[in-house]
């Protein structure tokens, strides 16, 4: 699941979560920490984010319980691999957030009795700064993932929330057929899989019902990778794309007379959009098209 850009730094957009004050501290309250390269994870073992028993389980006895640490090796993991095999530019080295975000802090949360938001996990565009001092760590702008205590490992949630964050690095544009759609690419492909593809849209009509959908948009980058980036599985395909939306966004701005470094979070998610993402598209499928 992807959210929206925090406002002023603190508030997504989800109403369980519009209080800045008490979003804000939900999460500085998480009183342990496991970190992981750039990774930081925060969990609680008391209070109403507490890991579940079953989650505390430390057969090596290092005082870190298993789960946390799955959740450690699953995100250095997919991020050497979006890094190394997709070649992608690591969030934290993005135009868009070097020098402004220095951690990618993960808050391990119990969502079980939150009637509206995500169930498993969702990822923030916006750098807040958590007060830290409860768990010993550096109080710093990060970038921020939530993860569900009770999230099932198996289902890839890991991975796609971190891929979000590297779409957010390349740029505003958030409509969900695109970032949904492609992050269910990036759940695959870290087991050299991707799914199955579709018919393209030939008609407007087509084309505007595609926009309107979110993780089911993913039949329609899988045919385009199957017919010009198969042998990647994508990888050129996905590369490629992000960084040519790293490019038309600045002429989205442009077009709209808005700023190019902080966009209001209708701008990212307007329609307006789509344009500009489905001539990416075009333009990267014609472009490998041409060295296949």
């Amino acid at each position: 699941m992807h959210i929206s850009k925090l406002l002023v730094l603190l508030i997504p957009i989800f109403s369980c979560f519009a209080h800045a004050g008490s979003w804000e501290k939900r999460r500085s309250t998480l009183e342990k920490v496991a970190v992981y390269e750039e990774f930081r994870i925060f969990y609680s073992l008391s209070g109403i984010d507490e890991l579940p028993k079953n989650r505390r389980t430390d057969l090596n006895h290092n005082k870190v319980p298993d789960f946390i640490e799955s959740i450690g090796k699953r995100l250095t993991d997919s991020n050497r691999f979006f890094k190394y095999e997709v070649g992608l530019k690591n969030p934290l080295k993005s135009n868009r957030y070097i020098g402004r975000a220095h951690y990618i802090d993960v808050n391990v949360l119990d969502f079980s009795n939150d009637q509206k938001g995500p169930k498993n996990g969702v990822a923030y565009d916006g750098t807040p700064k958590f007060n830290r001092s409860v768990a010993g760590k550096a109080s710093v702008n990060v970038l921020a993932i939530d993860i569900s205590g009770g999230v099932n490992l198996n289902s890839n949630t890991v991975e796609h929330e971190l891929f979000h964050l590297y779409q957010n690095g390349y740029t505003y544009f958030k409509n969900r057929w695109y970032t949904e759609g492609t992050a269910r690419w990036s759940e695959l492909i870290i087991n050299d899989r991707i799914g199955k593809g579709g018919v393209l849209p030939k008609t407007v009509r087509d084309k505007e019902k595609l926009f309107k959908k979110s993780y089911d948009a993913n039949y329609f980058w899988n045919e385009l990778i199957l017919r010009v980036d198969r042998n990647s599985l994508g990888k050129q395909f996905v590369k490629q794309l992000l960084e040519r939306l790293d490019y038309v966004d600045d002429i989205a701005a442009r077009s709209r007379g808005i700023s190019n470094k902080e966009w209001k979070e209708f701008e990212q998610r307007s329609y307006k959009n789509n344009s500009f993402i489905w001539e990416a598209a075009v333009y990267v499928n014609n472009r490998l098209s041409e060295y296949n």
